[in-house]
C-alpha cells in the first residue's frame, strides 16, 4: 500500500515538473516570438517613416516642377476630404498630389495631401506625406511647409494717403468731395493748415514749361480740387519731371507701390480660390481679395478696420469706363482701377466711401460729387502676408524649422 502512495506521489510529482517545464518553454517561445515582433514592427515602422519622407521629397520636387511651368493651375481644385482635421475652416484649400510610386518596393499606399490658409497665408502650403503598408500595418508620416509663388512681398514703403493717382485729379463740382488725411480727425475728417498730412498724391504731373521741375503752379492745374475737400490735407506731386505713364506698356508705378513683386494674375488667382471655397463677407473669417472683372456699378460694402479686403477692379471692368461705387457703399481697405494709364476710363467716377486707399496708374477727371476718401493705415493688411527677409518669392521654397515627423 505504501509502495503504490509512493507511486502516485512520484508520478504526480513528475507530471508537476513536466507541466512546469512547459509553461517554461512556452514563455520563453513566446517572449521570443513578441521580441521577434517587436523587432519587426521597428523595421516596418522605419520603412514607413523613409518611405513618407521620400514621398515628401518627390512632392516637393513635383510641385515646384508645376509652378515653374503652370502655376496658376495648381490650385484650381478644392478636395475638402483631403484637409486634416485640423485644417477644416472654410479658409482652407486642400488637395491630393499624385506620385509616381515606381520607386517604393516595399508595397506602400502613399498620399500626399496639400493644404494653405487663403486669407492669412495663400502663400504658404502645408505638405503632408503619408505611407501605410496594409500587410504590416505600418505607417510613416512627415510634414514640410513650403514657399508658394502664388504671391510676394509687398515692402515696406506705403504711400500714406487716400488717393494715390498716376496723373491729375479734379472735381467735377467744386467742393464736393472729401479727402481725410493720416493726420486729420478720423470721425469727422477735418484738418487745418498742411498738418495732417497728405490728402492726394500723384507720381505724375505735367512739366508744362518743360524745365523739369514740378512748380507750385504747374502742381495746382495738376490737382484741381478745393480746399474744403482737402480738409487741411496736403497736395504732393513729384518735384521734378517724371515720364507720362505710355497707355500702350503702363508700366504701372502704383500697382508696384501698393502691391511690391505680387502680379495682377497673383492676385486674381487669389481671389478666384477664396470664391471656390465659398468665402464671402458673411463667412467667418470673411473674403478678403476681390478680382472684379464685372463693369457693374459696385453696391457692396466690404471689409472692417481690423480685416480690411483689398478690390481690384481689372482692365476688364475698365475696358471702357471703371465700375462706379455707389455713393451708400462702404469699402474698408484698398481700391485699385486698372485704367490702363488711360485718363478716360476713371472719369466721372464715384468712389462711394473709401476708408484706406484709392489707386490707379492714370488721373481721375471729373470726380463725381460724394466721392469720400479715408485713409486708413493698414489698409494693405488683405494682401500684406508674411515673408522672410531677402526671400526669392519666385521659388518654391521650405519654411525653415517647419518639418515635422507625424501627423
Amino acid at each position: 500500500m505504501k509502495r503504490l502512495q509512493r507511486g502516485a506521489i512520484t508520478l504526480l510529482m513528475v507530471t508537476l515538473l513536466v507541466l512546469l517545464a512547459s509553461m517554461v518553454g512556452l514563455f520563453t517561445a513566446r517572449s521570443l516570438l513578441s521580441e521577434r515582433l517587436s523587432a519587426n514592427n521597428g523595421v516596418w515602422t522605419a520603412q514607413a517613416q523613409q518611405t513618407a519622407q521620400a514621398a515628401l521629397e518627390t512632392a516637393l520636387a513635383q510641385i515646384e516642377q508645376n509652378f515653374s511651368t503652370v502655376p496658376n493651375t495648381f490650385w484650381s481644385t478644392h478636395e475638402p476630404q483631403q484637409c486634416l482635421s485640423a485644417y477644416t475652416g472654410i479658409e482652407w484649400q486642400c488637395r491630393s498630389l499624385q506620385l509616381d510610386t515606381g520607386w517604393d518596393t516595399q508595397g506602400h499606399t502613399l498620399l500626399v495631401r496639400v493644404m494653405r490658409d487663403l486669407v492669412h497665408a495663400p502663400h504658404v502650403a502645408l505638405v503632408h506625406a503619408q505611407a501605410k503598408h496594409a500587410g504590416n500595418h505600418s505607417v510613416g508620416q512627415v510634414q514640410q511647409s513650403i514657399y508658394l509663388p502664388t504671391a510676394g512681398p509687398i515692402g515696406s514703403a506705403n504711400q500714406a494717403t487716400p488717393l494715390l493717382t498716376q496723373g491729375c485729379v479734379n472735381e467735377a463740382i467744386a467742393g464736393s468731395t472729401r479727402f481725410c488725411a493720416p493726420g486729420a480727425n478720423q470721425a469727422g475728417c477735418s484738418g487745418t493748415g498742411q498738418s495732417v498730412g497728405t490728402a492726394i498724391q500723384t507720381l505724375y504731373a505735367p512739366d508744362l514749361d518743360g524745365n523739369g521741375v514740378i512748380s507750385t503752379a504747374e502742381q495746382q492745374a495738376c490737382l484741381k480740387v478745393n480746399a474744403s475737400s482737402l480738409q487741411g490735407g496736403a497736395l504732393v506731386t513729384p518735384a521734378t519731371a517724371t515720364l507720362a505713364p505710355n497707355p500702350a506698356t503702363c508700366d504701372s508705378a502704383v500697382w508696384s507701390s501698393l502691391f511690391g513683386q505680387t502680379t495682377p494674375a497673383q492676385i486674381q488667382a487669389i481671389s478666384q480660390a477664396q470664391v471656390l471655397k465659398g468665402l464671402s463677407s458673411l463667412t467667418q473669417p470673411a473674403r478678403t481679395v476681390y478680382w472684379i472683372d464685372s463693369p457693374t456699378e459696385w453696391s457692396q460694402s466690404v471689409g472692417t478696420t481690423s480685416a480690411p479686403v483689398v478690390v481690384v477692379f481689372s482692365a476688364s471692368a475698365c475696358a471702357s469706363q471703371c465700375p462706379r461705387i455707389s455713393p451708400s457703399t462702404h469699402i474698408v481697405g484698398t481700391v485699385y482701377l486698372d485704367t490702363q494709364c488711360q485718363d478716360s476710363r476713371a472719369a466721372l467716377w464715384h468712389s462711394g466711401s473709401v476708408s484706406g486707399q484709392v489707386a490707379l496708374p492714370s488721373g481721375l477727371p471729373n470726380l463725381q460729387a460724394g466721392s469720400q476718401f479715408m485713409w486708413l493705415a493698414n489698409h494693405r493688411q488683405a494682401f500684406d502676408w508674411p515673408w522672410p527677409v531677402n526671400i526669392d518669392a519666385k521659388r518654391v521654397q521650405r519654411v525653415r524649422g517647419s518639418w515635422k515627423s507625424g501627423g
